[in-house]
């Protein structure tokens, strides 16, 4: 049971409201003790002053107290309230006293508690001292009895607050049990399962909001490694498959130099395919890892663009596509070789989905940032389908492409290129005119 947050809260609670209700009441009580204490000195002064006026010097030296009969009155009598009096000569002897009997003779005048009495003491003419008191067993009652009131009042307070804080604790309490049973569930395999919203307030309820995109992310990345797996496994199985059906045909009996030529070259493109497929899951994999830092050397981007194009002139002249580079000398801070990647993805896009004889620019500009685009007169690609070209192994409709060879990992490779070099890529298209694929760096991300 003390092991619950909950109940471990409402005991400190408890506690500290005991303290609370304690100091307060014997505040109360202390200073209500002291009002009484100081209304009984000044009745009490006010007394022995009006002894110390009824004192008259008699013959040889003597004292009498002629008090008024009303004062007399007062002195004595069966209320345990009624006051006393005692005077002493300079001597030290008793001149007069009222019940019940005074004692020794003080040492001073002023005031004092004894035996339950309160007294006040006074000088007067002639080394006489006047004593004047009362028992103040009343008081202490009437203290008593305002502390049994606080004390009552405190109990009711504390159990209504036991029953609030019972109540305010659990609610309070409640989105953590939600988080637990939440996070349970996720456990469990349930990575649908997030926190409820409702009745969640101030910093909980942040928490649950941060937890339950956590949790987003994490069943996403769930989601993005099953369809990884699934597409790897597709991707690398066909080529597989290919090699296997070829070698077996090639020997399964003997061929003709023509026929293992055709073999060969059959299974040299499955090779390409995977090896296409592998380089770009381990760049991915290297750049999801972190463990991919491009350098930082000034690049010019459009001699690095020529280079790339001119690797691919000859995949382009087959089929007729006319490949151009222009704009402007431009320099960004980059590595080379990811960047002749980038290039190199992006224009094997355009010429695989463009159309025989086709064209595809290149154009370099430095106004405003530095921009690199590449544009196609191929297929283009369905509004649908825009979202997701940057996704891993994501292809459009394979037969709209003229050579659907790839692994479809070259836009996603050439979309982490852009974004590690600091820069943005977007792609626009209309189906049946052709695509546009922008690379913008702002202004001072390209400075080396």
């Amino acid at each position: 049971m003390l092991d619950s947050l909950r109940v471990r809260l409402l005991a400190w609670y408890s506690l500290i409201l005991v303290v609370v209700i304690g100091a307060f009441g014997g505040t109360v009580c202390y200073l209500y003790w002291r009002s009484l204490v100081r209304e009984i000195n000044l009745d009490l002064g006010v007394r022995a002053e009006a002894v110390t006026a009824a004192l008259r010097p008699a013959p040889g030296g003597a004292l009498d107290l002629e008090l008024p009969a009303a004062t007399a009155r007062d002195f004595g009598g069966p209320d345990e309230r009624a006051p006393y009096y005692a005077i002493w000569a300079a001597g030290g002897e008793l001149v007069a006293a009222s019940e019940p009997e005074p004692g020794e003779p003080p040492a001073a005048p002023g005031r004092r508690s004894r035996a339950g009495r309160r007294e006040v003491v006074v000088a007067a003419p002639g080394g006489v001292v006047v004593l004047v008191g009362r028992d103040v067993g009343d008081a202490r009652r009437e203290v008593w009895a305002l502390a049994g009131t606080v004390g009552g009042v405190g109990l009711v307070a504390l159990a209504l607050s036991l029953v609030g804080g019972w109540f305010l604790a659990g609610r309070a309490l409640a989105p953590i049990a939600r988080i637990s049973r939440t996070a349970a569930a996720m456990s469990a395999g349930d990575l649908a399962a997030r926190i409820p919203l409702e009745g969640t307030e101030s910093e909980l309820g942040q928490v649950a909001v941060s937890l339950n995109a956590a949790f987003d992310r994490l069943e996403q990345a769930r989601r993005t490694e099953r369809q990884f797996t699934a597409d790897a496994s597709h991707e690398l199985r066909t080529p597989l498959a290919t090699l296997w059906t070829e070698t077996e045909w090639a020997l399964a009996r003997p061929r003709t130099s023509e026929e293992y030529r055709r073999s060969l070259e059959t299974c040299l493109a499955a090779a390409r395919r995977m090896r296409a497929a592998v380089e770009g899951l381990l760049t991915l994999a290297r750049a999801d890892a972190g463990d991919v830092e491009p350098m930082r050397v000034p690049v010019q981007l459009k001699a690095l663009a020529e280079e790339a194009v001119a690797l691919l002139r000859p995949v382009a002249e087959r089929r007729r596509i006319a490949v151009t580079v222009g704009g402007d000398d431009a320099v960004v801070a980059g590595d080379p070789d990811r960047l002749r990647e980038m290039v190199s993805n992006l224009v094997s896009n355009a010429i695989g989905y463009n159309v025989d004889g086709g064209a595809v620019d290149v154009n370099v500009s430095n106004t405003g940032g530095v921009r690199l685009s590449v544009s196609d007169t191929g297929v283009g690609i369905p509004a649908a389908d825009l979202p997701h070209v940057f996704d891993r192994f994501y292809r459009a409709d394979p037969a709209r492409a003229r050579n659907p060879g790839g692994a479809g990992l070259g836009l996603a490779v050439a979309k982490w290129v852009a974004e590690s070099h600091g820069g943005t890529i977007t792609c626009t298209s209309e189906p049946g005119r052709g695509t546009r694929v922008e690379v913008k760096w702002e202004v001072g991300s390209e400075s080396p």
